[in-house]
């Protein structure tokens, strides 16, 4: 109320007091009254006014440009009120993939990944690949874009796909040029790295937000994030953000042959780079330099979670490429899970959108990683008894129970798990827990299926209510929002729920209608508490950019089982264009055998995948939902760009027999990158048959179906073409 006085009392004052004689003076008055509030909401999510009482302020100054235009000429920011959170999410479009890494946390993990990289490349297994390794920065990736030497913008790496626009802010953090005068810097280059927060200057900061009576920050990391992405560059600048140059994306020009050498180009063109990168020609030399890495850490002043190795020459990392999220040349050594001790309050079962039953632990809060901990999974009902997936013993055969104490561990940015229970502090009182056999959402049966492969029970309880079952409907759709899928910013699960269980949300393709009901008054979402016109307009804005999606995050945002984000990118990459896979779809719902056959063919997609796809698309509820979505969206394949000036772009390939100059699994990635499909088997619809040395049966048979065979000169050859 008091604010509410206020607001209104200062209107009043101004309309008073405003005439050309005063306006500039007044308007100011205004201005800065809206900069507060534009920043207690954007910047520190913490409103102290209504939307309804911002609205006002806006209307206010509206009012008053509209009396005076001449007002508006000299008040750049008239132009910015309300405009705030397009500014702040205006996306950048990435030339070149910001991918993340793989991760690996023993040794031995170590020795699979150089010996993968020697197959890849048919070398020996003692061959000494040289690598480079540093220091796993735990902060946020970054990419800057440099045309003729001046930095035209900076991003955030967002979704790998499109990131965010923060060129005012990156340019306030030390390490970083603005512009690059050096010869040897190529004419377009995009510099790749880590914004980081020092612990002295975290400490220091919550140290102020404690004495302000506000809540101190959880961590350093997440504290540079927030603070990068603030609306206001002088934020950004007090937080005294780093940035350690590691890596780049798009280029006119590459001048160096190696990783290593291109990192100490980054310092000599201005940038700060990791003094801890390390040359390294053996396994042992790797991890001798994540030994010493990991020892001192605690002495580093800012937050480091692993060691990240990279095949040092730059010509076998483009032989090596890519592999679904991840380059094959690089690989994050992640330090020890750190581990905790904690009392288990309550045992909750979870019902996912697949309709498993996940069991997860309620703990006595607890801090591990400088992050609290409350949940924990239990993974399944074998898990609890102290059953491994293999049918052996875990934790010698204790099963858990509500009340045990336990040791939680968490991994990076894995889900905690409970790793063992103290027997010995177990309540003697303490029962058994007894796994549903129902559903505790719809009560539908919830049973154990018998797999199709080895004819075993499996491990997992699921529902057998399907669309009846509320949770797993609700899970579906928080999905289809989530970071991965659509990415639409201001629908968390929280908005999802409430959405959900207003009846606003039913199915996601009321997503993309909920403006239009909102207008014509079918709905009435400021009737919720919390809702007003600005929250509800960003809404919409968020909604509206989320219209045209790639391919495969559309798949994956449909939440069909076995079909995670790898095999979504897999049978995306199937098909020439989206249509085509529009058209298979409603085949395979109609169980089309010869569909269902040539999608078993693709490699990495098997039957399984492929029967949970037609069970899915022979439901006529889930064609019409995903039919009207592609009516409402621009869906494009991710990889339209890539391959399509190759003479083999679309075409269907397989490889037999053994090439002399590369791996088959570098030869399938090569076609791959190029725009082909790579199959496993012949059949009538391939296209070509690469033949190597020692083939078999399948030149016979390809020969025999009048497909065109080709040798592996050939191949070459053929990949030259306007390649």
């Amino acid at each position: 109320m008091e604010n509410n006085n206020k607001i209104k009392k200062f209107i009043e004052l101004t309309s008073l007091r405003f005439d050309q004689e005063n306006s500039h003076k007044l308007l100011n008055e205004l201005i800065n009254e809206i900069k507060l509030h534009d920043k207690m909401y954007f910047n520190n999510d913490s409103p102290i006014i209504s939307d309804g009482e911002y609205d006002e302020l806006k209307k206010t100054l509206l009012d008053y440009t509209k009396r005076y235009p001449e007002l508006s000429m000299s008040h750049s920011y008239i132009d910015n009120v309300g405009s705030y959170p397009s500014e702040k999410f205006a996306k950048v479009l990435h030339s070149v993939p910001m991918l993340s890494l793989s991760n690996i946390f023993k040794n031995s993990e170590l020795v699979d990944f150089i010996n993968r990289i020697n197959k890849f490349l048919s070398l020996s297994s003692n061959s000494n690949i040289e690598f480079i390794a540093e220091p796993k920065i735990d902060g946020l990736s970054a990419s800057l874009k440099y045309v003729d030497g001046e930095l035209l913008v900076a991003s955030t790496r967002g979704d790998g796909i499109q990131g965010e626009n923060v060129t005012e802010n990156i340019l306030t953090l030390s390490g970083i040029p603005k512009s690059i005068k050096h010869s040897d810097f190529p004419s377009i280059f995009e510099v790749r790295g880590e914004v980081y927060m020092c612990r002295d200057d975290f400490f220091e900061l919550n140290e102020k937000m404690i004495l302000n009576g506000k809540q101190p920050y959880v961590n350093p990391r997440n504290t540079a994030s927030g603070s990068l992405r603030q609306i206001d560059p002088e934020v950004t600048r007090s937080r005294n953000l780093h940035f350690f140059a590691y890596a780049w994306g798009e280029a006119s020009d590459i001048p160096f042959n190696t990783h290593y050498e291109m990192i100490e180009a980054f310092k000599k063109w201005g940038f700060d780079i990791n003094p801890y990168t390390k040359v390294c020609h053996s396994i042992e030399d790797l991890l001798g330099v994540y030994e010493d890495i990991n020892i001192n850490r605690s002495n580093l002043n800012y937050d480091i979670d692993g060691v990240v190795y990279k095949v040092n020459s730059l010509l076998l990392q483009d032989r090596l490429g890519y592999i679904a999220r991840a380059p094959r040349w690089a690989i994050a050594h992640k330090f020890p899970a750190e581990k905790a001790i904690s009392k288990i309050l309550d045992i909750e079962i979870q019902v996912g959108r697949t309709g498993s039953l996940t069991p997860v632990a309620k703990l006595e809060p607890v801090t591990i990683g400088g992050v609290v901990v409350r949940n924990a999974t239990l993974h399944n009902e074998d898990f609890i008894s102290g059953i491994a997936s293999n049918g052996e013993l875990l934790r010698n055969g204790i099963d858990i129970r509500v009340s045990d104490t336990v040791t939680v561990i968490r991994a990076g940015d894995v889900i905690p798990r409970i790793l063992d229970v103290d027997i010995k502090l177990r309540n003697q009182n303490a029962k058994k827990f007894i796994f549903p056999i129902e559903c505790p959402v719809c009560n539908s049966p919830a049973i154990r299926e018998i797999s199709s492969v080895n004819g075993k029970e499996g491990s997992i309880r699921r529902c057998t209510g399907g669309l009846l079952c509320q949770s797993q409907i609700l899970s579906k759709l928080e999905l289809f929002v989530s970071r991965n899928a659509f990415d639409i910013d201001g629908f968390g699960k929280k908005t999802m729920n409430i959405f959900f269980q207003e009846g606003f949300v039913k199915k996601p393709d009321d997503i993309f209608t909920l403006e239009l009901r909102q207008k014509n008054n079918d709905i009435n979402i400021l009737s919720l508490e919390g809702w007003g016109e600005l929250s509800l307009s960003n809404l919409f804005l968020s909604i509206n950019e989320k219209r045209s999606i790639s391919l495969e995050r559309f798949i994956y945002s449909l939440g069909i089982r076995y079909v995670g984000e790898n095999n979504a990118k897999i049978i995306a990459s199937h098909y020439i264009d989206t249509n085509s896979f529009m058209k298979d779809m409603n085949r395979l719902g109609k169980a089309d055998r010869v569909i269902f056959d040539d999608i078993s063919d693709i490699d990495g997609i098997g039957a399984v995948v492929v029967e949970s796809l037609k069970e899915f698309f022979e439901q006529e509820s889930n064609l019409i939902i995903v039919t009207n979505l592609f009516q409402m969206l621009e869906i494009f394949k991710a990889q339209d760009i890539i391959g399509k000036e190759s003479i083999i772009f679309g075409l269907r390939i397989v490889f037999t027999g053994t090439l002399k100059n590369m791996s088959r699994a570098e030869a399938k990635s090569k076609a791959e990158s190029l725009g082909a499909k790579v199959l496993s088997t012949i059949t009538s619809k391939v296209d070509i048959l690469v033949s190597g040395d020692d083939s078999g049966s399948k030149k016979k048979k390809a020969i025999d179906l009048g497909i065109r065979v080709v040798n592996e000169d050939d191949w070459y050859n053929l990949i030259s073409e306007k390649n």
